[in-house]
């Protein structure tokens, strides 16, 4: 987030913690977490950190289109530690609150409080574990009655996506199929997008989005 073009309003980190080649011994002696798969590859590359978090926005005097984003990862063992978010409401299915009983929060937007949060979904016997996009707005489309959707990543690509987005708000709609962004309900979200990958090359020059602008461009 090195760049004079970008203003911080908050950012934060917190304790560097151990490196895990296997979940902690704590995980083993927990009812809930039996049969549940948390493989080498998520354990060693979840953040060794307590909490590493940004809210940002373009500066007004830089050009740049107005931007602004926020994310907030922490240690990955603490997170799925937590209670689920209360998400469900009177009207949710009996299918949607066993969905949000089985969500941990790895990323949210607490300072913007857009009411987006990435979540980890645990259960057993699945590999890798799922992960999921809430947005608290994203059922005031047209056509689309629900709130959240699964994304086509895991936990480490999940929070590689984080650094290069630097949390963009809606970045995770690259990342699955069930939503057009063509929609005419979606402009705000394409239109932060395109803004995001015709500036970031710039100022981010050592990072690659071409992944991101082939995805962009798919859905467009």
């Amino acid at each position: 987030m090195e760049t004079p073009h970008l203003s911080v309003d908050r950012a934060k980190t917190g304790d560097l913690g151990e490196i895990f080649e296997e979940p902690p011994a704590l995980f083993s002696y927990l009812p809930d977490w039996q049969g549940v798969v948390l493989d080498r590859a998520l354990c060693r590359n979840t953040p060794r950190i307590s909490e590493l978090a940004n809210r940002w926005r373009t500066d007004g005097s830089s050009g740049l289109p107005e931007l602004h984003g926020e994310f907030r990862i922490t240690d990955l063992f603490t997170a799925v530690l937590q209670s689920p978010p209360e998400l469900a409401w009177p009207g949710s299915s009996d299918a949607e609150r066993q969905l949000f009983a089985e969500f941990r929060v790895i990323d949210d937007t607490p300072i913007a409080a857009t009411g987006q949060l990435a979540a980890i979904r645990i259960q057993p016997h699945v590999e890798p574990l799922e992960i999921w996009y809430y947005d608290m707005d994203l059922n005031r489309a047209e056509g689309w009655d629900k709130q959240y959707v699964r994304l086509d990543l895991t936990y480490p690509q999940y929070v590689r996506q984080v650094a290069l987005t630097k949390g963009v708000l809606g970045w995770q709609y690259l990342f699955t199929d069930e939503v057009s962004l063509r929609h005419p309900d979606f402009a705000d979200v394409r239109n932060r997008l395109t803004s995001m990958l015709d500036v970031f090359p710039d100022l981010f020059p050592d990072w690659d989005y071409t992944d991101l602008l082939q995805r962009l461009e798919a859905r467009l």
